[in-house]
């Protein structure tokens, strides 16, 4: 019975063990992720813990990301010269990693084409160029140095067989900073977010939301709409001619936008138009919420959609709110935390604002100099 029972369990651990052995994301939608097709920018701790795929070796899956390729930034603290490359180790305040560069042949011990005489030495000066390129990549401790190339394993450790090394003078650290406040960033939009099938597919009909998404942000650019409501947009011909594609499959090319379209009355008297037709437009108006581009003070189906660029009161509070708190002796030094920011004006304005439209109405600020980023996603008034 113990015996039955023991080959059972190993059993139930070996089939475990087979399928998390499988990859996050099957090889043949690899390319799909536009990940995989990039130098990733990650934290140095995130490299040394990529799991290694099952069925490519070479490739590693941060989530559901296949990477094969990273760039990174950090200060030499470990070297080692060979005959035919240089190891140095790389730590950018989370971990530290080795980093191997191949030596280049001398061109001197390759050209056997001879000078003409009274000419320009060819062979000499290709050598004292290579020269010059060897003492550039040849690290000393305290470098900073930015690597580019291939994640590996070499004798059960990680390293990255660099493909491009340059070492960056970087006295006030500008360059470090950059990409503090930088892979925040990458890491909320791309690498931490999980990869969809569905998002990736071009089929019709996401290219088509993706189109008609496009066409009523221009439209509402143009024509600096401040507010509407859904079933206005579906009355504008060329909105709703895109739409149509989905039930029809015909419409020609995209008729471009008339400036002189607005919202009146006479569109909102408009006929209604198809329950598809509708789901669609629900569908890009959706993204456009999710991209801050619109948003709503009160949730709901036929509730107003306010333009987040348009919106000078929703400017007005944000720009007030940072003015007053981050001369706050807590604030003062670092400003006002996004969190914070956007407690506030969902208190003072209205709770339907969401992080995506306070994000974008930020940054419209910070490009207009009216408010600065001391940090990442921490704000003061200039």
């Amino acid at each position: 019975m113990i015996t039955g029972d023991v080959e059972v369990t190993e059993g139930m651990m070996a089939q475990s063990d087979r399928q998390s052995a499988e990859d996050p994301l099957p090889p043949v939608l690899w390319g799909l992720d536009p990940v995989h097709g990039v130098f990733a920018k990650l934290y140095i701790q995130d490299i040394l813990q990529l799991k290694n795929s099952q069925h490519v070796p070479g490739i590693f899956f941060y989530g559901t990301h296949p990477i094969s390729r990273v760039d990174i930034l950090g200060t030499v603290v470990q070297r080692l010269e060979k005959e035919k490359f240089y190891a140095f180790g790389v730590d950018d305040g989370t971990g530290v990693i080795s980093c191997v560069y191949w030596k280049k042949q001398m061109p001197a011990q390759v050209t056997k084409t001879a000078s003409p005489p009274g000419g320009l030495n060819l062979r000499q000066q290709l050598s004292r160029l290579a020269s010059l390129e060897e003492d550039q990549r040849r690290v000393e401790l305290g470098d900073v140095v930015r690597v580019r190339g291939r994640v590996r394993e070499f004798r059960e450790q990680r390293e990255v067989s660099s493909i491009s090394l340059v070492k960056v003078s970087d006295p006030v650290f500008d360059a470090q900073i950059s990409r503090m406040l930088e892979l925040p960033h990458l890491y909320r939009s791309f690498y931490d977010k999980t990869f969809r099938k569905d998002g990736c597919e071009a089929d019709e009909h996401g290219a088509l939301i993706l189109s008609l998404q496009s066409k009523i942000k221009q439209f509402l650019a143009q024509n600096q709409v401040k507010n509407f409501y859904q079933r206005e947009l579906e009355t504008i011909d060329s909105l709703s001619c895109i739409a149509r594609r989905d039930r029809e499959g015909q419409c020609g090319q995209d008729s471009a936008l008339n400036p002189a379209e607005t919202l009146t009355q006479e569109t909102i008297s408009s006929p209604c138009v198809s329950r598809q037709i509708h789901a669609t437009f629900q569908q890009a108006v959706s993204a456009l919420q999710e991209e801050g581009v619109i948003f709503q003070k009160v949730a709901g189906p036929n509730e107003l959609y306010l333009v987040t660029d348009e919106e000078k009161q929703l400017h007005n509070v944000t720009l007030d709110i940072i003015r007053d708190d981050c001369t706050q002796p807590k604030y003062i030094e670092r400003g006002c935390p996004f969190r914070h920011i956007l407690n506030c004006v969902r208190q003072c304005y209205g709770a339907g604002v969401t992080e995506a439209t306070l994000q974008r109405l930020l940054d419209r600020l910070e490009c207009g100099s009216q408010i600065v980023s001391t940090m990442d996603r921490y704000y003061t008034a200039c």
